[in-house]
């Protein structure tokens, strides 16, 4: 554990690997190219001055992302806000063979800086699905820091660092076009893992494996440190415990991530619809705490429970489909494509046990705009019955009067509007059904949470 003294250092530390490539990279000179206008380049900083070309022709790779909305709950929630909030990325890869000689090496980081209030937990009253998948704490932070090692012409990769699972894990390509944070990092780990698991803005330390048995089948594999924010202060905000992202635990029991990947016409110039098949799951080695019962069967709706019962353990399986439904002639992937993806975890120590998301996207969806994306998708989570049964119980022992967690669900319509290569606007409602699934207001401890209505405005800058 990285000592609190030193985390106000952070940023220096972040910035210092950020530019470590580019400083190794300094003696080359800048290629004499010629530049696209502003709206035909791909990124809005261009090839500043023919130094990215020349980075990437010795390996180094550097990119930067903004992302910037505004949105509001216009019904439901708590109270009815709008916020603003950003997300400015920074990502650095090096191939490291035409670096500095490395076969089959590859270096990575990335690092955050995000600021803005956040809607779901201050207003919508902390649904388990954040309306956007970039929501979070205020922070500078370190978020991926890892090295790779290929072998057999790319056929196995290890890759061991700060490693986010949610990039290697439960990945599904239709399912990234959406906004709400329930179709990336899936709420049935978030809602369930410890410290929410190694999702968007935090990661894990640990080790992946990759081989890629086949064109069609791949296996994966990872350990991790189970625990990325271990604790209780700060509240029980992960976020805020490691608001740096460089407290890089190595003392938590390890959660271990099996996946299988099975692609179909995944060839550009396949005669069928593509599909993948992806079947997983992960295993816990800490303690999982009981959602009804003390250690002596008492339950803890009563007065009278003391300490939670504890597992040994804890897991889940998962199952991803995506599949394009329709293509459009003389494309390579516009069209309408399907997800769906599933998860199942223990009822008796999960507070959400099973979930799962679905959702259609229309890639080109008129003519003359092949890179726009028009998707709606539905997100679904069921909370434990034995968390429903405490809530019984403590309205039977008059220790409280809320009602049965039941389920959260969300409903988004999106349209990504491709402006420039560079530029991209994104406009999008969401329909919030039982935030915290089935949670209640904080001076109405009786009355569940309205459901909520969100609009918002996404803008995206490729830097």
């Amino acid at each position: 554990m990285i000592h609190r003294r030193y985390r106000a250092y952070a940023p220096l530390v972040l910035a210092g690997l950020l530019a470590m490539p580019l400083i190794v990279a300094q003696p080359v000179r800048a290629e004499e190219t010629e530049e696209k206008g502003l709206w035909e380049r791909e990124t809005l900083t261009g090839e500043w001055g023919g130094l990215r070309p020349t980075l990437a022709g010795h390996g180094i790779k550097a990119a930067g992302t903004y992302t910037g909305e505004t949105l509001g709950n216009v019904s439901g929630g708590l109270r009815r806000r709008a916020i603003a909030e950003s997300l400015l990325q920074i990502d650095v890869d090096a191939d490291l063979e035409k670096a500095v000689g490395w076969k089959g090496g590859l270096f990575h980081v990335t690092g955050y800086h995000i600021e803005g209030r956040q809607l779901s937990a201050n207003f919508l009253g902390g649904n388990l699905m954040t309306v956007r998948d970039i929501e979070a704490a205020p922070s500078t932070r370190l978020y991926s820091l890892w090295l790779q090692q290929s072998i057999l012409d790319d056929m196995v990769s290890v890759r061991a660092g700060q490693i986010p699972m949610q990039e290697e894990f439960f990945v599904s390509t239709y399912a990234a076009y959406l906004v709400n944070g329930a179709f990336g990092w899936p709420v049935g780990f978030s809602a369930n893992m410890p410290s929410g698991g190694s999702g968007y803005p935090v990661a894990n330390l640990g080790t992946r494996l990759k081989v890629q048995a086949t064109e069609q089948l791949a296996v994966l594999t990872g350990v991790f440190t189970g625990n990325v924010a271990p604790g209780t202060n700060v509240g029980n905000d992960a976020q805020k415990r490691n608001r740096s992202g460089v407290d890089m635990r190595v003392d938590q029991p390890p959660v271990w991530f099996g996946e299988v990947d099975y692609g179909i016409n995944q060839e550009k110039d396949a005669a069928g619809l593509p599909t993948m098949l992806k079947l997983g799951g992960w295993y816990y080695n800490g303690r999982a705490t009981d959602q009804r019962y003390d250690v002596a069967g008492v339950s803890l709706g009563s007065a009278a429970a003391g300490t939670a019962k504890t597992y040994r353990g804890n897991w889940a399986v998962y199952g991803i489909i995506d599949r394009m439904l329709w293509k459009r002639e003389g494309t390579v992937d516009n069209g309408i494509g399907f997800f769906l993806r599933a998860t199942i975890l223990p009822e008796d120590r999960n507070q959400l046990p099973y979930a799962f998301d679905t959702g259609l996207t229309f890639k080109g969806p008129f003519e003359g705009r092949d890179d726009d994306v028009a998707a709606i998708g539905f997100a679904f989570g069921r909370m434990s019955p034995a968390l429903a049964a405490r809530d019984s119980d403590a309205r039977r022992f008059a220790t409280a009067t809320a009602p049965d967690h039941d389920f959260e669900a969300a409903l988004e319509l999106s349209y990504r509007y491709q402006v420039t290569p560079w530029w991209t606007i994104v406009p999008d409602a969401q329909y919030i059904f039982h935030p915290g699934g089935n949670a209640t207001l904080p001076d109405r401890p009786a009355t569940p949470i309205p459901d909520a209505a969100v609009l918002g405005l996404r803008t995206v800058f490729k830097l």
